[in-house]
């Protein structure tokens, strides 16, 4: 088993991406007082998103580390009340320094449904009798606003999970304790409210994408998935993300220590084992909530854990996939002996 370990009237305005973009206003506009913030439900998994995630009986399936199950129309997944609002007031007394950073995920909101009919349509091949996972790559066209959206989506996925909600607020319970529920909500809040900038920014449309596809099994979904943009607070050296999309499409965004530049954006289609291999990563990621369509995946002895945990072995599943993307180099492993000796 892999190891693992704890992490702590007018005509509507377009968005950058061709679709419809809602107004947004700045946190702070200079001799205008915000006015009072009201309560909020914020989705961290977007409806748009998970509407895709529906069954045929209108609901999506969700997995608790106790192995019980239930089934919930998908619009009332991954909801948190609040979650983007930032109030410093003592008994939720009102401040001039209160804000809300909801805005922050409008652009990639924005670009969700253009975003999965675009990878609904890319060319991919099933997958046939080729033994390295490096050939069944097939490199795509693209442009620098289709590969920038992919990452915008994929990015506020990773900035608004739980997974990073609590690595936001992890350094602070770890030296003073548990927080009183106002301090850590604030503390959350700050910590992320510049972070899906400075991720998304960074990456752009320079890196390395990859549309991957299943043939008949399913992705699963979780409050924590693969990546390694916690809690970031400066530019990433060089961020990862696999982000399951839909029940058959996830996007593997990632900008290694060395590449070359072509092909920017390929597909690549995988067969049942591999993507039980992608699902148990999920579980692994995961802390509370694994979420499917219609296929229960087998409860890993990782997610029954109950905490959001993390790959130590660069040989892990994900990082071995993104060492076999063209024009990525196999990954180095003069040193393995010395900080991974037992093979962990």
């Amino acid at each position: 088993m892999m190891r693992v370990h704890n992490k702590s009237s007018s005509p509507q305005a377009r968005g950058k991406y061709g679709s419809p973009q809602r107004r947004s206003e700045s946190l702070f506009v200079e001799n205008h007082p915000m006015a009072k913030l009201k309560s909020e439900r914020h989705h961290w998994w977007p409806v748009c998103v998970s509407r895709h995630w529906a069954g045929e009986d209108g609901k999506t399936g969700w997995l608790k580390p106790d192995g019980s199950t239930v089934r919930i129309p998908p619009a009332r997944l991954g909801v948190i009340g609040n979650g983007h609002l930032i109030k410093l007031g003592r008994n939720d007394e009102d401040t001039a320094w209160d804000q809300s950073f909801e805005r922050v995920f409008d652009r990639a909101d924005d670009a969700f449904s253009d975003l999965i009919r675009w990878l609904e349509g890319l060319e991919r091949r099933p997958v046939r009798d080729v033994r390295e996972l490096r050939q069944r790559f097939i490199p795509q066209p693209c442009t620098d606003a289709e590969l920038a959206r992919m990452n915008e989506c994929a990015v506020s996925l990773a900035v608004r999970g739980p997974m990073n909600r609590e690595a936001s607020v992890a350094l602070a319970e770890h030296l003073r304790g548990p927080l009183p529920t106002p301090d850590r909500n604030a503390l959350i809040g700050l910590n992320m409210r510049n972070s899906h900038r400075l991720i998304a920014d960074s990456i752009k449309s320079r890196g390395k994408f990859v549309a991957v596809y299943s043939q008949g099994r399913e992705f699963v979904f979780g409050d924590g998935f693969f990546h390694n943009v916690k809690n970031v607070q400066n530019v990433p050296w060089s961020p990862k993300l696999f982000v399951p999309i839909t029940p058959h499409i996830c996007v593997l965004v990632c900008r290694p220590p060395l590449y070359t530049a072509e092909p920017r954006l390929t597909t690549l289609v995988l067969d049942d084992h591999e993507v039980d291999i992608c699902n148990k990563t999920v579980q692994v990621y995961a802390k509370n909530a694994i979420f499917f369509r219609s296929q229960q995946p087998v409860l890993s002895e990782e997610f029954q854990l109950g905490k959001h945990l993390e790959y130590t072995h660069p040989g892990n599943p994900i990082d071995s996939l993104i060492h076999s993307i063209p024009g990525v180099p196999p990954r180095d492993t003069s040193l393995d002996h010395i900080f991974h000796p037992n093979g962990r």
